[in-house]
């Protein structure tokens, strides 16, 4: 029984070495190069297609000197970003030149702002602690404002990369840093105050509340002046905070 075994893995050795001999006829290195770099060119635009990037030849594939390099066109930030993903995952131990530009439907600048920012405020980790305002000059998105952890810099300048005519971002965000307790007594002050409960219950309350160093800072918007200034108030009597900053805006305004 060992005796066969061993013939087994003799005859198997000797099946995968004729099969490297007939792959490499000339035993030259040059040329396993350039059929190992012809493989992975094929492996990288069979993953593009299968991940629905590479249609009718946008992305362009290129792999020399252990380099894999991609050129051609997609339609937002966020896929240039899946695509050198994707070309490392073929081949980690390569580099990867990304030459890939935007060529996004031609969009207005409001347009974008509001998908932008849908993006945003609709994201699971966005809250009444955090905000973000855009603006948008020919394709370029400046991201503005406070978020609640320093991770979320990145989150949201993610979902502006995926929207389509979006390219470059700027990102602006600063994460803030203050008292919690200070922060969620202001929320409390105000969302469970009769003025204000009806806001509460938006999937995205207009009120937000940013606590950073000494700072209580209100931003977003109410629907009367009367609103605003009993807001005002609550904060600068019932908080303790040592400075309010009411940036809040009315809509009737």
């Amino acid at each position: 029984m060992k005796t066969n075994r061993i013939i087994s893995w003799i005859i198997s050795f000797s099946i995968l070495a004729a099969l490297t001999v007939a792959a490499f006829p000339t035993s030259s290195y040059a040329q396993a190069g350039a059929k190992s770099n012809k493989k992975i060119e094929v492996f990288v635009q069979y993953k593009l297609i299968k991940s629905g990037m590479m249609k009718k030849s946008n992305i362009g594939v290129a792999v020399s000197n252990r380099t894999i390099t991609l050129t051609g066109t997609v339609p937002t930030l966020y896929d240039i970003s899946r695509a050198k993903k994707i070309a490392h995952s073929v081949a980690n131990h390569f580099n990867v030149v990304d030459n890939l530009t935007v060529s996004a439907p031609s969009v207005s600048n409001k347009v974008v702002s509001q998908e932008v920012m849908h993006r945003i405020e609709t994201h699971t980790f966005y809250t009444a602690f955090d905000w973000v305002t855009t603006s948008v000059h020919q394709g370029v998105v400046t991201l503005n404002g406070w978020v609640n952890a320093p991770w979320y810099v990145k989150q949201y300048q993610d979902q502006a990369d995926r929207v389509a005519g979006v390219k470059r971002v700027v990102n602006n965000l600063k994460t803030a840093i203050g008292s919690d307790w200070l922060k969620y007594r202001a929320y409390a002050l105000i969302y469970s105050d009769p003025f204000y409960q009806p806001y509460a219950l938006e999937i995205n309350p207009p009120i937000h509340i940013i606590v950073n160093g000494p700072d209580l800072i209100l931003e977003g918007n109410v629907q009367t002046s009367g609103e605003r200034g009993y807001l005002s108030d609550l904060m600068l009597f019932h908080t303790n905070a040592p400075n309010v900053v009411d940036n809040i805006q009315v809509a009737s305004d």
